[in-house]
């Protein structure tokens, strides 16, 4: 199949917009739908120290290849990898991809060491590759659970901590796995599905068998996040990842200083 936009290979198609597209054409679109989600929620400044969170999958290493991509001529903005261990290798092959791509990492700083880092090492924002079927899938759980007031008031981030950005948030999991595929260094790198109790494992079921008849479920689900939460979505996002068992216990308090 070829690519709606040009003659080349189609390497996706995408359900919402009825287009095939090859990888220089859904590089493209990832990358200004994401740069929109950004200005619209105005996550970036001058003087930001971005911490990218990555564990070694290929959606986490899509947003800091962007990130960097898109910082790349700022000398405002400074760029870290934040890796953490998600399993045996995670760790290892999440701080090779930051080698991989030139970008330094930072390790999570310790609670009872905060005062240590100095204002140039101070990380202002936290970066997670919280994608559209992510939020799509929490917006579900919570329904379904009766929590609905959690997307309401999402816990916020305390007083010492460190606000989040998911430049990601509009972008489908398989879409930013593409990303990584066409953009990416030769690291092979997996997907990396949800680890949550069984009936997150249920809703993402749910969802997929939903959104292939449907396949505006996602950006309706988001929506209604976004409205809900007065556009603090990142918020769940971090508050979901908090709840993910793959990640390492306390890791958003960890990351945030909430603990502090």
């Amino acid at each position: 199949m070829q690519c709606d936009s040009c003659r080349n290979e189609a390497v996706l198609f995408q359900p919402t917009s009825g287009r095939h597209l090859c990888g220089r054409h859904l590089v493209a679109d990832i990358e200004a739908r994401a740069k929109r989600c950004i200005r619209s929620h105005h996550w970036l400044k001058t003087g930001d120290h971005i911490a990218v969170l990555i564990s070694g999958d290929k959606k986490s290493a899509a947003l800091l290849l962007f990130l960097k991509k898109l910082t790349a001529g700022r000398r405002d903005i400074r760029l870290s990898a934040m890796p953490v261990r998600t399993g045996t290798d995670g760790l290892a092959t999440a701080m090779r991809v930051a080698e991989s791509l030139q970008v330094p990492f930072i390790k999570i700083p310790r609670t009872d060491k905060r005062e240590e880092a100095t204002e140039d090492d101070r990380v202002t924002k936290l970066a997670l590759a919280f994608t559209l079927d992510d939020i799509a899938r929490e917006v579900l759980v919570q329904f379904l659970s009766g929590n609905a007031d959690r997307l309401v008031h999402p816990p916020a981030a305390g007083s010492s901590g460190v606000p989040v950005i998911c430049p990601f948030i509009g972008v489908p999991s398989d879409e930013a796995d593409c990303y990584w595929d066409h953009e990416g260094t030769e690291i092979d790198l997996v997907p990396r599905m949800p680890a949550g109790d069984p009936l997150s494992r249920n809703v993402e079921t749910l969802f997929r068998d939903y959104h292939r008849r449907h396949p505006a479920t996602g950006h309706a689900l988001l929506n209604i996040a976004e409205e809900l939460s007065s556009c603090r979505v990142a918020e769940i996002g971090a508050a979901t990842i908090g709840r993910d068992r793959s990640f390492p216990h306390g890791i958003m308090t960890e990351v945030t200083g909430d603990g502090a």
